[in-house]
C-alpha cells in the first residue's frame, strides 16, 4: 500500500528551516492512490529533545481515493543542528509508513548533495482468501459481498474462520496457536 500513499511535506519541501526558540509551522500531506478509501488516517510526530513539538498529533479523518489532505504542525528549535523528526502514518490504528522529516535549526552548513529521503515501507497484512460459503467460489477474505453471487457475507463467514494471521509476518495460523510458527511472534 505505501506505494499508492504519497506522504510528505507541502510542496515536496526537502526540509523543515526554522529559528532557535521560534515557532516554526509545516504542512504534511496525505494523498491517496490506493483505489480504496482510506479510513481514520492518523499522523504522529516524534523527535530529539533539541526539537519541542507544539502539535504533535493530527487526525486527518477518512481520505478518499485521489484526494489528499494536509494538517499543520507546530515545532521549537531549541538548538542548532540538523535533526531528524520522525512521521507515522497510520490509518485504524496500522502503522502504514514512517518518514523521516529534516530539521535545520539556526546557523547550519547545508550539504553539497541533497540527501533524498523516502517513506519506509511498514509491514502491511496481505488479504487471505476464502470460498464463498454460498457459492464455493475463492473471494477476499474481508469483503462483504461475494463478487460472483452477489450473497451477503456475515455472521456465516465469520463462523468459518478457522485460521487467524501472524500480525508480524503474515503468516497463516490456527485459531488456537499462541506463538507463529513462521517468525516466532507471540499471538494476542
Amino acid at each position: 500500500m505505501s506505494n499508492q500513499i504519497k506522504f510528505g511535506l507541502k510542496n515536496d519541501a526537502e526540509a523543515v528551516y526554522g529559528s532557535l526558540h521560534k515557532k516554526q509551522e509545516f504542512y504534511l500531506v496525505v494523498q491517496n492512490f490506493h483505489g480504496k478509501y482510506l479510513p481514520q488516517v492518523r499522523v504522529m510526530l516524534n523527535g530529539p529533545p533539541e526539537i519541542r513539538i507544539l502539535i504533535r498529533s493530527e487526525r486527518y479523518g477518512g481520505i478518499g481515493n485521489k484526494y489528499k489532505k494536509s494538517r499543520l504542525f507546530s515545532i521549537i528549535p531549541k538548538a542548532e543542528g540538523i535533526f531528524t523528526l520522525t512521521a507515522t502514518l497510520s490509518s485504524r490504528n496500522n502503522v502504514i509508513l514512517t518518514l523521516p522529516i529534516e530539521v535545520r535549526a539556526g546557523n547550519v552548513q547545508i550539504p553539497l548533495r541533497p540527501s533524498i529521503q523516502q517513506a519506509q515501507p511498514v509491514f502491511e497484512k496481505p488479504l487471505t482468501k476464502v470460498n464463498c460459503p454460498f457459492c464455493g467460489e475463492e473471494i477476499e477474505s474481508d469483503a462483504k459481498f461475494c463478487p460472483i453471487c452477489g450473497a451477503k457475507l456475515g455472521e456465516k463467514q465469520k463462523e468459518e474462520k478457522k485460521t487467524k494471521i501472524c500480525s508480524s509476518c503474515g503468516h497463516e495460523l490456527p485459531l488456537d496457536a499462541k506463538f507463529c510458527a513462521k517468525c516466532g511472534a507471540k499471538m494476542e
